[in-house]
């Protein structure tokens, strides 16, 4: 027997493609089910069900924002201003709230929370709406309009506060919000609910409605999605603006928990919804992924930061651990895309 006929039979070019696809789609949901083991298994603290809840309250701002950065990078584009939009929209809403600001004292009468939350989330959408206008009729990239509001929002945020939170007292539609309902016996975070809702609303966006497939269209050849009739420019300007409007929410649902409308509520939350976009499966490039694949992302990042903590890892190790898990992704984003030549050549050659 001859030494090439003694190796092991490799295994079939179908076999091995389905097996790429079933693990490009169940990738993450695996680590975050082992990651979930190794922590149920190391710390007794996380065995309670009270920490799993207190673990997804804790995912629901970013999981909001991270839906509405899924949208935009399946255009191919990017919106920094996120994390800027969290802490403008919640400062917003309680200064409509309180009817004061750190800077001006007295700048409206207190309304009602519903409709400072109302006006927050409009405001959101117009400035999300307006950068889509400003990359479409102006050709401006993503990246600069993004990240001039982001400091622009940030800015507005950091006048109005002077750097210390604008306190709210909370009314019966806030409580409803930010508190906990009972679902047998667990007492459920309500923005977890909500986040829950928003992600299975814009799953069915993605799924079943002109946006999400135009989306897709838009990430995987804009040129070819102009020539076949889609109105690329409306589709974008849609897209920015689901995502200013998703961040408010977000900036609602903190400043709600916090009680405190705060320059500093959307720290970190611009890397870590991308890094949570990536790492569910989307492709910085566009036009793959979805949206459960996010979801999962983001609690993959929430139980490893929760891991430090049950571990007694020093909480200064957390900034370390977010920056390896954001190299981590965009690695994984370029092994996924197949754009490393010497992996081509390699699996040519297997």
């Amino acid at each position: 027997m001859s030494e090439s006929t003694a190796k092991s039979p490799a295994i079939p070019n179908g076999a091995a493609g389905l097996l790429g696809k079933f693990l490009a789609r169940t990738g993450p949901l695996i680590v975050l089910i082992g990651l979930a083991v190794l922590l149920f298994a190391a710390s007794p603290a996380f065995r309670n069900p009270s920490s799993w809840m207190l673990l997804g309250l804790e995912a629901a701002a970013i999981g909001v924002v991270a839906a509405g950065q899924t949208f935009v990078i399946l255009t191919g584009g990017i919106d920094l201003s996120v994390e800027a939009m969290v802490s403008f929209s919640g400062v917003l809403a309680a200064i409509l709230i309180a009817g004061t600001s750190k800077a001006g004292g007295q700048i409206a009468f207190g309304v009602p929370a519903a409709v400072a939350i109302g006006a927050a989330l409009l405001v959101g959408a117009v400035i999300g709406l307006f950068q889509g206008v400003l990359i479409t009729k102006f050709r401006m990239n993503p990246f600069i309009v993004t990240l001039g509001f982001r400091s622009m929002l940030l800015g507005v945020s950091l006048v109005w506060t002077r750097g210390a939170g604008i306190n709210i007292n909370k009314d019966g539609f806030l409580s409803f919000l930010t508190d906990s309902i009972d679902i047998v016996g667990l007492k459920v975070p309500m923005p977890l609910v909500l986040v829950l809702i928003v992600y299975f609303i814009l799953w069915w966006v993605l799924q079943q409605t002109k946006l999400g497939r135009y989306t897709y269209a838009l990430g995987g050849n804009e040129t070819a999605a102009r020539l076949s009739g889609i109105n690329v420019d409306r589709t974008k300007m849609v897209i920015y603006g689901i995502s200013g409007f998703l961040a408010a929410i977000a900036g609602v649902l903190v400043m709600g928990r916090l009680q405190s409308g705060a320059y500093q509520n959307g720290t970190n939350m611009t890397l870590i919804s991308v890094a949570a976009v990536v790492i569910g499966g989307t492709s910085l490039a566009g036009g793959k992924g979805g949206i459960w694949g996010t979801l999962i992302g983001v609690f993959i990042i929430r139980i490893v930061e929760a891991g430090l903590v049950y571990l007694d890892v020093p909480s200064n190790a957390k900034e370390i651990v977010i920056g390896a898990i954001i190299i981590l992704a965009v690695m994984l984003d370029v092994v996924r895309s197949g754009e490393i030549p010497w992996l081509r050549r390699r699996a040519k050659t297997a």
